[in-house]
């Protein structure tokens, strides 16, 4: 896999679909909690149905803080557009349903994969809390 062909990837999925409607986003009914408290990220929790490539919604003390999409390069589907400098080309992935306020974005190529999604692909977790916010995920004492 190509590294530019991340820096498409997240301009496409931006145009494509994010969409930051506001509001407090809630977990399916039937969602499922995968892991404890990973530091930064929150628990995952997702709908079996919906895996392994997500939505996987990021959790904390109750609440969604983020949530988190996977895909594969096999996935992406290529975009071109005629502009007055000639045909541009992207990769694109279908609309992703994000209910919350997005306040930033964090895309990661996983080379080797990872437990529940083996191949290579890319991981992108989207925050409704800062990054400030986001930095002090860690377990807690009950």
């Amino acid at each position: 896999m190509k590294k530019a062909l991340a820096v498409a990837v997240v301009v496409g999925v931006i145009v494509a679909g994010v969409s930051c409607a506001g509001g407090g986003v809630k977990l399916p009914e039937g969602a499922q909690q995968l892991s404890e408290l990973v530091p930064t990220m929150g628990e995952h929790w997702a709908d079996p149905a919906e895996l392994p490539l997500g939505p996987i919604y990021l959790v904390h003390d109750g609440e969604v803080i983020g949530m988190e999409y996977m895909w594969s390069e096999e996935m992406l589907q290529t975009v071109s557009l005629d502009t007055p400098e000639g045909l541009f080309e992207f990769f694109a992935l279908q609309p992703l349903d994000v209910s919350g306020t997005v306040d930033h974005i964090e895309v990661a190529l996983m080379p080797d994969g990872h437990e529940g999604f083996e191949v290579p692909h890319w991981d992108m977790h989207l925050y409704f809390i800062s990054a400030e916010e986001q930095a002090e995920l860690v377990p807690h004492d009950d």
